[in-house]
């Protein structure tokens, strides 16, 4: 099973998060995707605070340690919502 967290957060200009996305956030989602995961596991080296695509190592095992790709994007893109409404009442 190949899984790529995709989180999603309020923005400002240039694509800054308010706030962070921690390894705590990326472990709630692991988990809402029947991953069970301790968040201790995700070395994060700092929070993530921008949108884009991060790899972060989860450390299975002393020497085992596997690289998932960690997709932020930005909650506020009204571009995209109007396009579903759309397609949907068709």
């Amino acid at each position: 099973m190949k899984l790529s967290p995709t989180i999603k957060r309020k923005t400002g200009e240039g694509g800054s998060l308010y706030g962070s996305v921690t390894a705590m956030d990326i472990a709630e989602f692991l988990v809402a995707h029947k991953v069970d995961i301790d968040k201790r596991k995700i070395q994060l080296d700092e929070p993530i605070k921008s949108v884009g695509e991060y790899q972060v190592s989860i450390r299975l095992h002393r020497e085992v340690s596997v690289p998932i790709k960690v997709i932020v994007e930005s909650e506020n893109e009204p571009e995209t919502e109007p396009e579903k409404e759309s397609e949907d009442a068709s």
